[in-house]
């Protein structure tokens, strides 16, 4: 998404995170015509990509506005919950998708989502507003490495970017999730493109070629961060949210490195799934995450809102780092996306013929 600079100007939020749920008052006159609306109810099934901290504060700040709202859900990696949605196409068993889409998959799996577009949406950044009738953007998200210090320092290397992470010191030692599969780990993989020229060029084809045989390639999402801080890898790539939900607690002796060639940003999205058998509830969520509750959510938890209602959204996480202080640079997701399938198909071969060397 272009633009993305002007998330800085998210982080000087004021004001709290607002709980407006309850049921308003009947009305006595004894006309039925003036009654009050029922107050949503019933359930909400999900399959969410989003992390549990995230999902948790989520899901309470839902039902805080719509406490009579049974949600459920299912976490699975953005890859296998896409497949998952195309297989049950014919009788879906969810509402939404929370989280893990990007304008990327609109080509090919846009066909499984309703056409929706929330009430907010004409409030948030221009760049992240729902272009294609189906993608509800809520956040932007910025791709990182995660580094084990100690491990770092007993490899004799320092890792800063790219370049970096082609040191034979570090072969097997780098952990990330498929590119192909995983929507954060397409989220380094856009910052790679960008950083070497674009998807068309063969200077970047020419450094994955190398880069493959340096990594692990492992299951999930989660897993490069939940590795390298253990110490079973000396870094992960991984993204911003992620990190920020678990850096307190988790992560003694590992530091956060964005690439010193660029880093890239990337808007993440949600959707209503074609079918959805509690389609009023699920609508109602999608308003929401672009509400500024919804938006106070994603800056407490890492993610940059996209609003542009920052006086209403509550101040962001201390350990997000300020754009202004690391080498920004756009990306262009359209000309990405658009040639998705494409360079899917370049990582597999180059995969298939390197990852073994």
């Amino acid at each position: 998404m272009k633009k993305v600079l002007a998330i800085v100007m998210v982080m000087a939020m004021i004001l709290g995170l607002a709980a407006c749920g309850g049921k308003t008052p009947a009305n006595n006159s004894g006309n039925n015509n003036n009654a009050a609306p029922a107050e949503p109810s019933g359930e909400l099934i999900m399959y969410t990509t989003v992390a549990d901290a995230q999902l948790d504060a989520t899901i309470k700040a839902f039902n805080a506005k719509y406490p009579k709202i049974k949600v459920q859900y299912t976490y699975a990696g953005a890859g296998e919950l896409k497949n998952r949605i195309k297989s049950e196409a014919a009788n879906p068993q969810a509402d939404v998708m929370f989280g893990g889409l990007q304008f990327a998959d609109i080509s090919a799996f846009g066909d499984y989502f309703e056409s929706y577009v929330c009430a907010n949406d004409a409030k948030m950044m221009s760049d992240y507003r729902n272009t294609t009738g189906k993608l509800t953007f809520h956040d932007a998200q910025i791709p990182c490495i995660l580094v084990n210090e100690k491990l770092e320092a007993a490899a004799g290397v320092k890792i800063t970017g790219w370049a970096s992470l082609l040191d034979p010191a570090l072969k097997g030692k780098i952990a990330i999730a498929n590119p192909t599969s995983s929507s954060s780990a397409w989220n380094w993989m856009q910052c790679l493109l960008t950083d070497f020229g674009g998807w068309d060029k063969q200077e970047a084809w020419d450094y994955i070629a190398k880069f493959i045989p340096q990594v692990k390639l492992l299951d999930s999402s989660s897993a490069p961060l939940k590795n390298t801080y253990k110490g079973e890898y000396v870094c992960g790539l991984t993204y911003e949210p992620l990190v920020i939900m678990n850096e307190e607690n988790c992560f003694p002796g590992c530091r956060v490195v964005y690439w010193e060639e660029g880093t890239t940003s990337v808007g993440f999205a949600s959707a209503i799934i074609k079918g959805a058998k509690n389609l009023d509830n699920a609508k109602l969520f999608m308003d929401f995450l672009e509400s500024p509750e919804g938006q106070s959510v994603y800056a407490q938890s890492g993610a940059r809102p996209v609003t542009t209602e920052t006086d209403k959204v509550q101040g962001a996480s201390d350990l997000m780092v300020d754009l202004s202080k690391i080498k920004y640079l756009e990306a262009d997701t359209k000309a990405l996306a658009e040639h998705k399938k494409e360079i899917c198909d370049k990582w597999n071969d180059l995969w298939a013929k390197n990852a073994s060397k």
